[in-house]
């Protein structure tokens, strides 16, 4: 390191030759110049030195926040799909009760139409087809005769 810029070096009384003393100011100029500019080439180096420090932190910050968010939105998109497939199987179990309903209507609609089996006795009133076996006129009730 340059010897340290003394201001007392040029309150002593110039030489005889003029150009010597320049020569002896410049110098000393050249030192305190060279001195300051290092200490600012050394200040700035350790300010360098620590923003790319900050900065790689915050890189790993960042990237940790990252991957954090990524977890997350990959957990989101599994719920996501769960609760669709749960809206699906609700949408089957009901379409599936609809029809059982259905069907369960369409099988006593089916049974009300049956004929029922009666233990009164009917005649018909015309002229009998026996080969398609229907009645041509009416059927009537039967009474039988209380003696």
């Amino acid at each position: 390191m340059p010897d340290p810029f003394d201001p007392a070096e040029f309150d002593a009384s110039p030489p005889s030759d003029p150009g010597a003393d320049y020569r002896t100011l410049l110098d000393a100029m050249r030192k305190a110049g060279a001195e300051g500019v290092a200490q600012q080439v050394a200040a700035l180096s350790r300010q360098i030195e620590q923003d790319a420090r900050q900065r790689a932190e915050a890189g790993q910050q960042t990237e940790k926040a990252l991957n954090d968010l990524l977890r997350a939105a990959t957990q989101l998109q599994r719920v996501s799909a769960a609760i669709e497939w749960e809206h699906l199987k609700g949408w089957l179990y009901a379409a599936l009760i609809g029809l059982g309903l259905i069907f369960a209507a369409a099988l006593a609609y089916r049974w009300a139409q049956e004929p029922k089996i009666e233990r009164q006795l009917y005649g018909c009133t015309a002229r009998w087809d026996a080969k398609a076996q229907t009645c041509k006129g009416k059927w009537v009730p039967l009474y039988e005769q209380q003696p």
